[in-house]
């Protein structure tokens, strides 16, 4: 027996999830919190590792940083198109 996925407990008039709910706004800020946080905390560690092994301080640790900020620009970007795309296909 196939168990029900859960059902968002706010709806709006015409039945679809509202963006202004409590769940959706920590979802939505969780969706994007891990997009900047990740690559930036990768990139940087990584730079900060290698900046150790090499002896280069503090290079590699901001080129690392640098990467990891546009790494998340795109992250977000995309992730702004495709709440733009559900929007416009709502709005159809």
């Amino acid at each position: 027996m196939k168990k029900a996925a859960a059902q968002p407990t706010t709806k709006s008039p015409s039945g679809t999830r509202d963006h202004f709910s409590l769940g959706s706004l920590a979802l939505d800020f969780l969706d994007t919190s891990w997009r900047i946080a990740v690559p930036v905390v990768l990139f940087a560690s990584t730079g900060i590792f290698l900046d150790i092994k090499i002896d280069s301080k503090p290079w590699l640790t901001l080129a690392g940083t640098v990467i990891g900020f546009l790494c998340a620009t795109v992250l977000l970007k995309q992730q702004l198109r495709a709440a733009a795309r559900q929007d416009e296909s709502k709005d159809k």
